[in-house]
């Protein structure tokens, strides 16, 4: 049986709960509030083209607006298929409550780790593309995203056709729908699509069952552990990640993230001496590892509090290592 995703329908519901505030109003063609965005894309049959960014303090945000996204040359690429929206998150964080929320709540919906990143959706909020800054001219990167657009089409298309097919090919249509997207990224937005692909592939032919399932275990995780963080039940979060840690069996840089990611919960639960304790841990399982090297500087900064020992708190995502594809 089908297990319906209802995280979609609640985004898109949420977001467009809140009134954009003055400050969020469309400026010129690039608007700075989701709900108008979203209006403006359903009235004229196109796409979300969304950036995420920190131009305040990100010196690549503003070099991508004024290199790139602001630029005539790509606005007049890019507008006949994509409305436009770009998300401003100031370093101090300092916004209207409504607009913080709903801005939050999209950074956690597309799983933004870091700025600049661009998400192409359609206009159901589901995300078909992601991008990033790149040196290059305008009408060049304006051809990457219009390239992606063209292969969601065509992915589309292929999988209206596979009514009339069968076997591998059956599969493969059905498998040309989905977008180019991190795994968990993917089982958060396409997971009938998923599921679609592996009932009509009872022989695994493309291999693709353990990765689906995984990325599907991945993202019921996320979703738990976000739910628990806005309740700040640091407790629960700690006991969830070992839980998690235990089942899925994770070792090497997916072990090492998700005890950092504990050791965030640790600390904002109180227990700063744990959370000293599982960052030491995450550095003597590999030191060299981008995990490793990231719970040392956390150290460090502890180490230059002197006596108060105040180990920096990671910031608590629950993205723990590579997506599985």
């Amino acid at each position: 049986m089908k297990r319906p995703c209802l995280f979609l329908p609640a985004l898109v519901a949420a977001v467009l709960a809140f009134a954009p505030s003055p400050q969020a109003l469309a400026i010129g063609i690039w608007h700075r509030d989701y709900p108008s965005a979203l209006e403006e894309a359903k009235a004229e049959g196109k796409k979300l083209l969304v950036v995420f960014s920190g131009t305040d303090w990100i010196e690549m945000c503003a070099k991508f607006y004024d290199e790139i996204l602001g630029e005539p040359a790509f606005i007049e690429a890019v507008s006949d298929k994509f409305t436009l929206l770009k998300l401003e998150y100031p370093k101090d964080n300092r916004l209207p409550r409504e607009e913080a929320a709903q801005k939050a709540l999209l950074r956690d919906a597309y799983r933004v780790r870091g700025f600049p990143t661009v998400v192409l959706t359609d206009v159901e909020g589901r995300p078909f593309g992601l991008n990033g800054y790149q040196i290059s001219t305008p009408e060049e990167y304006a051809s990457q995203l219009l390239e992606i657009e063209a292969a969601r089409e065509a992915g589309l298309a292929a999988a209206k056709e596979a009514g009339n097919l069968s076997g591998v090919e059956k599969v493969k249509a059905l498998a040309s729908a989905l977008p180019d997207l991190p795994g968990v990224l993917l089982a958060r937005f396409f997971r009938e699509e998923m599921q679609a692909v592996l009932a009509a592939d009872p022989g695994d032919s493309l291999a693709l069952a353990e990765p689906f399932r995984l990325a599907i275990l991945e993202s019921d995780f996320e979703m738990e552990m976000q739910i628990l963080a806005r309740q700040r039940k640091w407790e629960e979060m700690i006991a969830r990640t070992d839980r998690h840690i235990a089942e899925r069996k994770l070792e090497g840089e997916a072990k090492q993230a998700a005890l950092i990611n504990r050791a965030g919960y640790e600390l904002r639960a109180g227990q700063a001496e744990k959370a000293e304790t599982t960052l030491r841990i995450v550095v003597a399982l590999d030191s060299e590892s981008v995990p490793g090297k990231e719970a040392a500087r956390l150290l460090r900064g502890a180490d230059k509090d002197g006596e108060e020992k105040k180990t920096p708190a990671p910031e608590p995502t629950g993205v723990l290592g590579p997506d599985p594809r």
